[in-house]
């Protein structure tokens, strides 16, 4: 069985008769699908008229669905990224096993030294075997491991995350005031278009009776 493809809508003809700065009324024309996409169309024809000739992208979206849709955000207030979780407290436990770890290794490196000092006896005996170890080339390598204080590691964390912090809050800065920027931008430049241009008719074509039929019109336009 063939699968029933879509029909897309039919683009339907759009008449806006308007006035700009009290002028005799201008008639222009647009195909669109719907009156709202027709009213963005007839927005960016008038962009002409604001002190700023081409506008970049997002200003254009912004004053596009701004005219066409008064009253409706046209814009979505950026989400904030949030702070990165804190760092949890540094636990006693943690400082105790750490003590403990540093007092057995300084117990170790002392003990040696207390031996030698027993009998010369044991002197000569330490430096043969020690001698032997020199020259015994299959021995392993006694790896010492690192103690490293907890609170440094702490520390470091801390400061990781308030470097993490700062950047998170330039980052949200800059978005809000792109925000603001394009809010304060876009509503300016509606009351400009509002004061200088005045929308006497704004029909569409239904061709099926060969005749204009009013359009839905908002009021914010249409006062």
């Amino acid at each position: 069985m063939r699968k029933k493809v879509e029909r897309e809508p039919d683009l339907i003809e759009f008449k806006v008769n308007y006035t700009l700065d009290e002028d005799l009324p201008v008639e222009k024309y647009f195909m669109a699908y719907n009156s709202t996409e027709a009213l963005k169309a007839f927005a960016q024809s008038c962009v002409k008229f604001l002190d700023e000739k081409k506008l970049p992208d997002v200003e254009l979206n912004c004053f596009l669905n701004s005219y066409a849709k008064p009253g409706e955000t046209f814009i979505n207030k950026p989400e904030l990224i949030p702070a990165p979780e804190p760092i949890p407290e540094l636990d006693d436990s943690i400082l105790k096993e750490y003590e403990d770890k540093k007092r057995k290794e300084a117990e170790n490196e002392l003990a040696p030294v207390l031996n030698n000092s027993d009998s010369s006896d044991s002197v000569e005996l330490g430096a043969s075997e020690q001698l032997n170890e020199q020259t015994d080339n299959f021995s392993a390598p006694v790896i010492k491991e690192a103690l490293i204080d907890p609170r440094t590691v702490h520390a470091e964390l801390e400061a990781r995350r308030d470097k993490e912090i700062q950047t998170i809050f330039g980052k949200n800065k800059r978005s809000l005031e792109n925000f603001e920027y394009l809010t304060t931008k876009t509503n300016q430049r509606i009351r400009v278009i509002n004061h200088r241009i005045k929308i006497v008719e704004f029909s569409e074509y239904f061709k099926w009776s060969d005749k204009w039929v009013d359009a839905p019109l908002p009021n914010q336009i249409s006062n």
